[in-house]
């Protein structure tokens, strides 16, 4: 297994905090990236972890730091 680094922030909870509102569901840290390092086989194997936990249907934006 090796490491992988990915970037997750919320399109919607950073809209919200532009317009100085508050997302109804989702906290107001999401608004910034947020890292995680997930081991995984293979990096779409962790694309596809790292996107099942955070949805892009939910606003969820995430992206790959090469390592």
């Amino acid at each position: 297994m090796s490491a992988f680094i990915f970037s997750v922030y919320n399109a919607k909870v950073r809209e919200a905090v532009k317009d100085n509102q508050e997302h109804p569901h989702i906290s107001e840290r999401w608004a910034s990236p947020c890292m995680f390092e997930v081991e995984a086989d293979s990096a779409t194997a962790a694309e596809d972890c790292v996107k099942k936990k955070y949805p892009a249907a939910e606003g969820f934006v995430t992206k790959r730091i090469e390592n």
